[in-house]
C-alpha cells in the first residue's frame, strides 16, 4: 500500500483526544508524543493540525492562544465534555477493529502453515 500525501489515519482524532486527555497542549507537542509513543505512527504535522481544526469545528476541543512574554505564541487545545464523550465512544470501535485484526492474523497463520 502506498502512503498518500494526504494520509489521515482513521483513528487520528481518537489518538489526538487520547493525548489531550492528559491535559491541554499544543499541536507540536501532540505530534511529538504521537511520533514517540504510537508504535507505527504514519501521520505528519499537517495531519495533526488538520485533525485539530476538525475537532475544534466539531466542538470536541477548544483552543486558546498562549502569549508568553518571551518566545512565540502557541495555540493550546483542550478537550470539551463532548470530546471526552467522543473519546470514550471510540473505545468500542477500536476494540471491534482490534478483534477483526487479531482474527485476520490468526487465520493468516493457518494459511501460511498449509502453504509451507
Amino acid at each position: 500500500m502506498k502512503k498518500n500525501k494526504k494520509y489521515s489515519p482513521r483513528h487520528a482524532p481518537s489518538f489526538i483526544l487520547l493525548f489531550l486527555s492528559r491535559g491541554p497542549n499544543y499541536g507540536g507537542a501532540i505530534l511529538r508524543m504521537m511520533e514517540e509513543e504510537i508504535p507505527c505512527f504514519l501521520g505528519d504535522s499537517a495531519m495533526v493540525y488538520r485533525t485539530l481544526q476538525h475537532l475544534e469545528e466539531e466542538g470536541l476541543v477548544v483552543s486558546k492562544w498562549d502569549m508568553p512574554d518571551t518566545g512565540r505564541p502557541t495555540k493550546n487545545y483542550q478537550m470539551t465534555e463532548q470530546g471526552w464523550q467522543n473519546l470514550f465512544e471510540a473505545e468500542e470501535d477500536i476494540r471491534k477493529r482490534t478483534d477483526n485484526h487479531l482474527f485476520f492474523l490468526s487465520e493468516l497463520e493457518k494459511v501460511k502453515k498449509t502453504k509451507s
